[in-house]
């Protein structure tokens, strides 16, 4: 059903939406990666987080045997709670052996459980494709 929107709220209909679509953008990234991420003690897993125009989260501290399961579907917001237009947005892991889990080939540093190198560039390019299917199913509630 189509809605009736004067003029002048056009611009601010419009920035909601888009709005709508980064956070949508950002959860799926989020549940992806944390959901990929390889499990020793959970450490790395739980170090996920996002950020707005910074990516300053250093992870969670060592020392523990294990660490808590992450809610893959409450994204872990450093600094902001609401997506804004105008921002960047970081899914991003700063242990110091995260990009190794990304890069390495099995065996020398990436994880089976990953499915070997290349997985957070594989869950971008997914998301990616999937902007399209995220703004029909934003634009579909209202």
């Amino acid at each position: 059903m189509a809605r009736n929107i004067k003029i002048t709220a056009v611009p601010q209909h419009v920035k909601n939406k888009y709005e709508k679509l980064i956070a949508a953008a950002v959860a799926e990234t989020y549940k992806s990666v944390v959901q990929k991420s390889p499990v020793d003690t959970g450490r790395f897993k739980l170090s996920w987080a996002v950020g707005q125009n910074d990516v300053s989260f250093p992870g969670e501290s060592e020392g523990q045997d294990s660490y808590p399961e992450p809610n893959a579907e409450q994204p872990r917001k450093i600094g902001y709670e609401k997506e804004r237009a105008g921002n960047v947005y970081n899914v991003y892991n700063n242990l110091p052996y995260a990009e190794k889990l990304e890069t390495a080939s099995l065996g020398k540093g990436s994880s089976v459980q990953t499915s070997g190198p290349g997985w957070v560039r594989a869950t971008a390019k997914r998301v990616q494709s999937l902007i399209p299917t995220l703004a029909a199913r934003i634009e579909a509630e209202s």
